[in-house]
């Protein structure tokens, strides 16, 4: 505990009325110093009895670097306080109130950058109504987030298809003939039946590639696992969509195949939490994400291509969908 700045000035004349009566014989000045005094007494106790102040926050919701979420906490005790919630390095936002106590707290938090974040703890300076004393309070309250890596947007399902499907696989099945519409490829015309027909035929086929899984494996250099990250969750969310069983392994850890939402979180975590360095899975893998000094690649077959040159923007598609 100690005074405030404006303690300091009312302790300073009440010293220096006393001085002045002592030295020139004034005793009205100590009329003027005593209820000085007794005024910053009355503020010191005041503060003490206020006790130490508790804080019972919410939770903070999972997203994505540059969502931007509310946080909410609540601050019991008595006085005047300064409430500064402190953030980790991936975590943004006014966080300092001032406020009368016992009150609720709200500000808005925007994540910067993926993993595992935190809230917390609570600096609290608790004054008198008179602002003369203060007390300062380290309030161990936290609250920690999962920030997920970015997740980019790709040019649909067919150029997933396109992308991210192995030269070698059996695409497709004969299904079965129908008429033609406008944009099907003429190499699919069917021209001996067509030729019985006055319309065009062309062949439809199954598509075997839904029924698979792929393996995505994702290593990175030091210092470049954020952008190996976002690569592979790009990758895994857009396989998902286009309804594909997902496995991935990343240098610190693998997740199964899988498929639905519940899947779509577990890779999501995966990638929150993961580091550079190589994984095993390389030589298995239908698709590698390798991230390093010279840019992040995607490798299909050996056939490699920036990672920048299959996205067809940095908008993510899943923002605002996540919530957990």
């Amino acid at each position: 505990m100690r005074p405030t700045r404006r303690g300091f000035a009312v302790l300073a004349v009440a010293v220096a009325a006393l001085l002045v009566s002592a030295r020139f014989g004034q005793p009205g000045l100590t009329a003027v110093a005593g209820p000085l005094f007794v005024s910053v007494f009355a503020a010191a106790v005041q503060v003490r009895w206020s006790g130490a102040p508790t804080v019972e926050r919410s939770r903070l919701r999972r997203g994505f670097p540059g969502e931007t979420k509310p946080v909410e906490f609540r601050v019991d005790g008595s006085g005047i306080a300064t409430v500064t919630d402190r953030l980790s390095e991936g975590l943004a936002g006014e966080t300092t109130v001032t406020k009368s106590l016992p009150a609720t707290v709200t500000y808005r938090v925007t994540y910067t950058a993926r993993g595992e974040q935190r809230a917390g703890p609570v600096d609290v300076t608790v004054t008198d109504t008179l602002g003369l004393v203060t007390e300062r309070y380290a309030v161990e309250s936290e609250a920690d987030v999962l920030v997920y890596p970015p997740v980019y947007r790709l040019g649909g399902q067919e150029a997933f298809a396109r992308t991210f499907t192995p030269e070698h696989e059996d695409r497709q099945s004969f299904d079965r003939l129908r008429e033609y519409v406008s944009g099907d490829s003429l190499r699919d015309v069917h021209w001996k039946s067509s030729a019985k027909r006055e319309d065009l035929l062309v062949k439809e086929f199954t598509d075997s590639r839904s029924d698979r899984s792929l393996l995505v494996a994702a290593e990175a250099q030091q210092g470049h696992a954020d952008a190996m990250a976002a690569a592979a969750a790009t990758i895994t969310m857009a396989a998902l969509e286009n309804g594909r069983s997902v496995e991935l392994a990343v240098p610190n850890g693998a997740v199964e195949q899988g498929y639905g939402d519940t899947h779509r979180t577990r890779l999501l975590e995966l990638l929150a939490r993961a580091d550079a360095g190589r994984t095993d899975r390389v030589d298995d893998a239908d698709v590698v994400v390798t991230a390093n000094g010279d840019g992040v690649t995607v490798s299909v077959d050996g056939r490699r291509r920036p990672f920048a040159d299959v996205t067809a923007s940095r908008d993510n598609p899943l923002a605002g969908e996540i919530d957990a």
